[in-house]
């Protein structure tokens, strides 16, 4: 670890709410900033009088922290400390969260993506306990609590001016609504749903017209005419293919659909 730490970030360690190697992470990250300070890098940066709140929700919007990691300590807090300890943790947190959370929306504002009242409502209703860790997540969540309509997010993801970030944004959110659908809200899954019934129901009608014979092949059946012409003839040819020597033990009749064979 170097000598000279962040304030902030020495305070959020102190608190227990990063690690040790995450603190080194991000002190690495902090003097890369700085040699990299002149070049238009589109990296978050911790400013120099930054107080625990905005060190920790620079830590989480960098991934120097990760989400899961942070909310997993946060849902600790209440095992660890007791107090004014926990309240003072609690607090700050919520304040980090709000702050990552707020950016998110604000960045929907920037890209035009949301008006200025979707904004406000969005920042009064920011969810306390769960992080909005990208302006996607951000998207999706006022999608879902209406403050942007479904129709609203259609013509955003339909448009044809915008910016680059914009249309990642707007994206992102509709390749994470897919997933989140279930399976037979899918339109794909109606459509093969549909065709298998189709199919199951031609099938069914074949078996069924297999089985039942018409009421004029159920009358052909018992009935034929006798041929001697054909008889003759069918005789001559198993004559012909019989072996040498072979017996002629034969009782041939032809019939003819439509009449009754000859009683024997």
């Amino acid at each position: 670890m170097t000598s000279h730490v962040h304030p902030a970030l020495a305070q959020v360690r102190q608190l227990l709410l990063i690690t040790d190697n995450e603190l080194d992470d991000a002190i690495a990250e902090l003097e890369i900033l700085a040699l990299d300070e002149e070049d238009d890098v589109d990296m978050p940066r911790l400013a120099a009088g930054a107080g625990p709140a905005e060190a920790l929700a620079w830590l989480l919007r960098t991934d120097l922290l990760p989400q899961d990691d942070f909310l997993r300590r946060v849902q600790d807090m209440p095992r660890r400390h007791g107090g004014e300890a926990l309240l003072e943790r609690q607090q700050l947190a919520a304040d980090a969260l709000k702050l990552v959370n707020g950016q998110a929306i604000d960045t929907l504002y920037d890209e035009d993506l949301i008006n200025q009242w979707q904004r406000d409502a969005a920042h009064a209703s920011l969810p306390e306990k769960r992080l909005l860790a990208s302006p996607i997540d951000a998207l999706r969540e006022i999608l879902r609590q209406g403050t942007l309509t479904a129709q609203q997010f259609e013509l955003l993801r339909t448009r044809q001016h915008g910016s680059e970030l914009g249309r990642i944004i707007v994206d992102g959110a509709a390749r994470q609504a897919r997933r989140e659908r279930p399976a037979y809200a899918r339109p794909g899954t109606w459509v093969m749903a549909a065709l298998l019934v189709l199919v199951l129901a031609f099938a069914g009608r074949a078996i069924v017209s297999g089985q039942a014979p018409s009421p004029a092949a159920a009358r052909v059946a018992g009935q034929g005419v006798e041929r001697p012409d054909l008889q003759q003839r069918a005789v001559h040819a198993v004559e012909s293919a019989r072996l040498p020597g072979a017996g002629a033990d034969l009782s041939i009749t032809v019939v003819q659909d439509d009449a009754t064979p000859p009683a024997r």
